[in-house]
């Protein structure tokens, strides 16, 4: 009977609960299906696994994908549904289907973009660019070869980022943006470093080979050649970037060292497999004997060009048709104008006004008098020259973009946590605002009162310092010389008046000299007067004093408490001079700069020595001075005159 009370009890518990469950099951699901984060099941795996294996032909694979994309709701893009538009991309393009590959990858761009998928555009806008650069659009692939570095980068992945950049660098390359196209493998090479991948690194450091060769670089173009051989460890494009070194000795007009390294490439048994570059290096090595004053490689030339033929390979075509044409051109110039033309045709086809241009200047030679052949020569060097000017521009343009963008990006990312530093920072402060405001004011009243006392101290101890040396001048100097007036009037009956009024006379220079020295002192529009008047207190007498720069400075907005401190330390340095120095000539020099007011001391005394040691009148001009935010410096220099620097803050 307890039981059965006891589990009617709990019964609205256990409804209640199980509702909570249910409401909770429905809310992630609603959140997962808005975020289009469905995760793939295990039929979804099978699906994959089935379109991606060798069992069923590409024409049944795009059939399944078809009704896979059909069935899925258009509302949601998933990771699954964004696979299988990548899958379809693929398979189309093997079937040589490219205007429709084309599509679906910028579906997937536009998809993968909805659903904020990085992986997904770095992957689509990859495959635009590489489909763009066949079509030789090739501004158009460099934006999304840069797009694609871009997401890349967001999802972390250095690797991915280096080889679009590397894409990026040949596009610029082929539009002479050699500068450019260097710039763009350095920023490359900066993320392989933490990659460790020697495919794209020794990619990347034969591209700055070909680079510098055509910079004419040759030292480093050698150097990056042979570290990209050293560092690749595929034996097939190892057989081409030797070639590429071979290249950069045959521009240097090295030929026996290009033919002996493209003799080499010839006999590697690896190249039997890949026809394409053994007709390339087969090209090369019968050009570079041609220049080296053989005469018998037709053949060669020949053969390469066979082979080309054979393989479809279009841009070969126009390097064999154009060189065989210059091999002719001077003995047989109605086959070597065959040739040529092949290559004018063929340069069409590709769109490649380079190609044409090479083969038409070639033509000029054997047909100097050809108005349609120079004039189509030099519409298509001005035309390429205006194209790559505006092609670079725009590389440029991305480029800047791209910087600026990342150093928003940047900024909006250092923001961001200096904001949530701040709110962090502020929770903190709130609850110890009232604790540290009481120390703060404790603390701060008692730092006020030990800094008042301490001004108060040192304003006594100048009091008493400056009594003291008047004290002291008034004891050692006027009275003594008071004392002996006297001594000297009473001991001599025919005591002149001309004498006693020029000793009445000194001492009340003397008098008047002490009090001038302790007086007050005029500042603001009157100051450049007090100092004059200073100055020429101590002209004189055996002295010579040379001013610079007095009146360049604008004295009046001087504060009170700076013209005082420089009027005293000034007053200080003439009566050491008069004192002590043994100069005749002082130099005072005044400037202004950088906000600051600064006063050059120099005279022709006995200077101060190595171990100087201050006195009290040195000791309350350096106070002085230091109080007002000043420094001042004696240089030393014993025997050969005193040299002082005063800077004051204007």
């Amino acid at each position: 009977m307890d039981f059965l009370i006891s589990y009617q009890t709990n019964q609205p518990l256990k409804k209640l609960l199980l509702l909570f469950l249910i409401c909770l099951i429905h809310l992630c699901c609603i959140q997962e299906k808005k975020l289009g984060l469905h995760t793939d099941n295990s039929q979804s795996l099978a699906f994959l696994e089935k379109i991606t294996s060798n069992d069923i032909s590409s024409v049944d694979k795009l059939v399944l994908i078809d009704s896979a994309l059909h069935e899925q709701s258009e509302n949601v893009i998933d990771t699954f549904f964004l696979k299988l538009i990548l899958r379809k991309s693929n398979l189309l393009y093997g079937l040589k289907k490219k205007d429709s590959a084309a599509f679906y990858d910028r579906l997937l761009l536009q998809k993968a973009t909805k659903a904020n998928n990085t992986l997904y555009q770095a992957t689509s806008s990859n495959n635009i660019g590489l489909d763009l650069d066949e079509q030789q659009k090739f501004d158009s692939a460099f934006y999304y070869f840069n797009l694609s570095k871009k997401y890349s980068l967001e999802l972390g992945d250095s690797l991915r980022a280096a080889r679009r950049l590397l894409s990026m660098a040949h596009i610029q390359s082929d539009f002479n943006d050699h500068y450019g196209a260097k710039e763009t493998v350095v920023e490359a090479l900066e993320y392989l470093k933490t990659t460790k991948n020697t495919t794209q690194i020794s990619r990347a450091n034969d591209l700055l080979g070909t680079l510098n060769r055509l910079l004419l670089n040759f030292e480093d173009a050698i150097a990056y050649h042979l570290a990209s051989i050293n560092i690749s460890d595929d034996a097939v494009t190892i057989t081409g970037y030797r070639n590429n070194l071979a290249l950069v000795y045959r521009d240097v007009k090295n030929y026996p060292k290009a033919i002996s390294i493209l003799e080499d490439v010839l006999q590697d048994s690896i190249l039997s497999s890949n026809s394409s570059r053994y007709a390339r290096v087969l090209h090369n090595i019968a050009y570079i004997k041609w220049k080296n004053g053989d005469r018998d490689i037709e053949p060669l030339f020949l053969y390469a060009l066979t082979l080309r033929k054979n393989n479809g390979d279009m841009r070969g075509l126009v390097s064999s048709y154009s060189t065989v044409g210059e091999y002719f051109a001077e003995s047989e110039p109605a086959k070597a104008k065959k040739y040529l033309d092949s290559c004018i045709s063929v340069s069409k086809q590709l769109k490649m006004p380079g190609g044409e241009i090479d083969a038409l200047k070639i033509l000029l030679k054997i047909q100097p008098n050809s108005t349609s052949i120079r004039d189509r020569y030099i519409f298509l060097k001005d035309s390429l020259s205006e194209l790559e000017l505006k092609v670079k521009t725009q590389f440029a343009k991305m480029k800047y973009d791209d910087d600026q963008e990342k150093a928003r990006l940047l900024r909006l990312e250092t923001e961001t946590a200096q904001k949530e530093t701040q709110l962090a920072q502020e929770r903190a402060q709130s609850i110890l605002f009232i604790s540290l405001s009481s120390i703060l004011l404790v603390s701060g009243i008692s730092f006020y009162f030990l800094l008042h006392q301490r001004h108060k101290r040192e304003k006594l101890r100048e009091v008493y310092n400056t009594e003291k040396r008047i004290s002291q001048r008034l004891h050692d100097g006027l009275a003594n010389d008071i004392f002996s007036f006297m001594t000297k009037v009473e001991n001599e009956a025919d005591f002149k008046k001309n004498e006693l009024l020029d000793g009445l006379e000194n001492i009340y220079s003397r008098t008047r000299e002490i009090s001038h020295e302790n007086s007050s002192i005029r500042t603001s529009n009157d100051f450049l007067e007090e100092l004059k008047n200073l100055i020429k207190n101590y002209q004189g007498n055996g002295i010579t004093i040379i001013t610079k720069g007095i009146e360049d400075i604008d004295w009046a907005t001087l504060d009170e408490q700076k013209c005082v401190a420089l009027h005293r330390s000034l007053n200080e340095l003439m009566v050491n001079l008069k004192k002590h120095s043994q100069a005749n000539l002082v130099g005072l020099r005044f400037s202004y700069e950088k906000n600051v007011i600064k006063l050059n001391y120099n005279d022709n005394g006995i200077g101060f020595p190595l171990d100087i040691k201050y006195g009290v009148g040195l000791q309350n001009t350096v106070s002085r001075i230091r109080g007002c935010g000043g420094t001042i410096k004696f240089i030393p220099k014993e025997k050969t005159g005193a040299a002082i620097e005063i800077i004051v803050p204007a």
